[in-house]
């Protein structure tokens, strides 16, 4: 069903199912007479009508899903929880207004709360449990205000058409208010586009939620047009940090999402379309649970990013090559090799060197020979 209608749905069934139980409870213990009961037989009405409004809730947030079994299953835990809580609160309510003067709401509150969190059990998610207590209790105190108030302003000789008037209040007030905190604190759900039954909206508040065509399931797709689905087509996994994977439990069909196979699994992001057969089903996520994923994720970066590891060392230096050394070290300019003029070089080998020639023959002349003028001998 749609969230709209589980709201509505919650509040209808709750109201009838307080209606019958406050019926029981007037046939079978008061008798048309509430100060014939006591406290006693005040609890005992408390405990018939906390569980009819248990087993109530249950039934209509579990009718969307057309398992029948698995509902009356279902209504028998809301009874006993209920009517524990009925039985309860009632006392403890009596007592305290009675004894200190606290107000008789206190009782309703703690009816409400045994209701709400016998829903959340009954689908096994704490989630629902949590949401169940915020509903059972806000409605137990709603309720619990505009009892006396009706009782008084509807009183006659007998004071049953007050107390039937007031009890239905209250179960109104406790299955609408907690059908509505399911609807408005969910943090993901599922909207049937195409397909079998359109239109059905499921909240994913299980850790699992499997997708297919078996009676079990939260969200079934049956008809002959399904009939090539998987018992257990596929799943959406609730991951640590909030996200939401979906994986293909080796479908025959495979699963889709915007058009894409999905291989092995995928995380899901608010708006996608998953295809399984011939139904098309859109995931979707509250703004603040979206928020708070894309926080987690920029909190994740920036913790990677703070402890990365420090850089490694600076390599030692290294022996610098031949080549470098010898770029590095100035070497000493070459000497310089001083030439003579050219006169006082040598012209000849010692072997071959020559007078000046003065004689014809070039010879040197012989000893005793008189010097001429010039002073060569003669």
């Amino acid at each position: 069903m749609t969230l709209a209608r589980l709201v509505y749905y919650s509040g209808i069934f709750s109201g009838w199912a307080a209606f019958l139980g406050w019926l029981a409870g007037e046939l079978f213990v008061l008798r048309g007479d509430a100060a014939r009961g006591g406290w006693l037989g005040i609890a005992l009405v408390g405990g018939l009508v906390g569980a009819a409004i248990g087993a109530g809730l249950t039934a209509a947030s579990a009718m969307g899903e057309r398992a029948w079994a698995r509902m009356a299953g279902r209504m028998v835990l809301g009874a006993v929880g209920g009517g524990v809580g009925g039985l309860v609160g009632m006392l403890i309510g009596n007592a305290a207004y009675a004894g200190i003067g606290l107000p008789r709401f206190i009782g309703f509150m703690i009816l409400g709360l045994a209701v709400g969190v016998v829903d959340g059990l009954a689908d096994r998610s704490w989630r629902r449990v949590r949401n169940g207590v915020f509903g059972g209790l806000l409605g137990g105190m709603v309720g619990g205000l505009l009892f006396n108030p009706l009782v008084f302003l509807l009183a006659s000789d007998s004071g049953i058409a007050s107390r039937a008037a007031a009890f239905v209040i209250l179960g109104l007030c406790l299955g609408a208010l907690i059908g509505l905190t399911q609807v408005v604190l969910r943090e993901a759900w599922l909207t049937v586009l195409d397909g079998y039954r359109t239109g059905r909206q499921l909240i994913i508040s299980r850790p699992i939620t499997v997708l297919g065509r078996a009676d079990h399931l939260p969200l079934p797709f049956l008809g002959t047009a399904n009939r090539e689905l998987e018992l257990e087509h596929c799943r959406i996994v609730r991951q640590r940090d909030g996200s939401f994977l979906l994986e293909d439990l080796q479908s025959r069909l495979g699963v889709f999402v915007n058009q894409q196979r999905v291989q092995g699994s995928r995380i899901l992001a608010s708006g996608d379309v998953i295809k399984l057969g011939a139904n098309h089903v859109r995931f979707q996520e509250s703004r603040r649970r979206s928020g708070a994923v894309a926080a987690n994720s920029a909190m994740g970066v920036a913790s990677t990013a703070n402890h990365k590891s420090p850089p490694p060392p600076p390599p030692p230096p290294r022996r610098p090559t031949v080549a470098q050394a010898t770029d590095t070290i100035p070497v000493p300019p070459p000497a310089t090799t001083i030439t003579p003029p050219p006169n006082l070089l040598p012209q000849h080998s010692p072997s071959e060197q020559r007078w000046p020639s003065s004689t014809p023959s070039g010879r040197p002349p012989l000893p005793g020979t008189p010097l001429g003028g010039d002073g060569t001998r003669r």
